[in-house]
């Protein structure tokens, strides 16, 4: 195949996976601001509510309403996290196709900002994650940055008042119901953190690798 045909088809499938990645963060963005939309409005609800019926019935309220709130956020959390691992992967195959641009034309190597190294290093280093160099795990702080992660963290807060409004509804008290609250929220957001960790680990684990960073070409 000559020079030409070969940047053709290069070009060609940079520009989609470059859709690809556009449409993965699009979709998350919104799925994720459709969440913040929904724990708003029944935010707002509630504090309406408030005003007319008694502590029980308000916390009762706040149980069904937050459970549901729950299930949501868990699908899209779900979600986000499997547009994660697709944008990434498009990141891979772009930064695959820079490099092969460089192998084509040698001139244009020095000119390239962005990576030219096809494993999560380089996908990592374009997501500015190389931003945390004191950081024992820069990874893990730059996944939490994500909206995965802000997904995570909200759905975290959503277990923690579920756990607190049944505790209130069982007359624990204010304190009781706060520190349950609390600790729900951090056990949820540490276990489903762990746990989507390693579904991303295993959605990137079948891509090969042609063009690490320690690749001396």
């Amino acid at each position: 195949m000559d020079k030409t045909s070969a940047l053709t088809i290069l070009t060609t499938e940079h520009y989609t996976l470059q859709m690809v990645r556009t449409a993965t963060i699009a979709d998350a963005a919104s799925r994720a601001g459709h969440l913040l939309t929904t724990i708003s409005a029944s935010m707002i609800a509630l504090g309406f509510a408030a005003q007319v019926v008694s502590p029980q019935v308000l916390l009762t309220l706040m149980l069904v309403i937050f459970t549901g709130l729950f299930l949501v956020g868990l699908v899209t959390l779900f979600r986000t996290v499997e547009l994660t691992i697709e944008d990434v992967q498009a990141g891979l195959g772009i930064n695959r196709i820079r490099h092969v641009y460089g192998d084509l034309e040698p001139s244009t190597k020095d000119v390239f900002v962005r990576q030219t190294h096809d494993d999560t290093a380089g996908v990592e280093a374009d997501a500015g994650q190389t931003g945390w160099p004191k950081a024992r795990r820069p990874r893990l702080l730059g996944t939490a940055l994500g909206v995965a992660g802000l997904v995570n963290l909200i759905n975290g807060l959503v277990a923690g008042v579920v756990a607190g409004a049944a505790c209130g509804l069982l007359n624990a008290g204010l304190t009781w119901s706060i520190v349950i609250g609390a600790v729900v929220a951090v056990a949820v957001i540490s276990a489903f953190g762990v746990a989507l960790g390693r579904i991303g680990r295993r959605g990137l684990a079948p891509i090969s690798t042609r063009y690490p960073r320690d690749n001396p070409n």
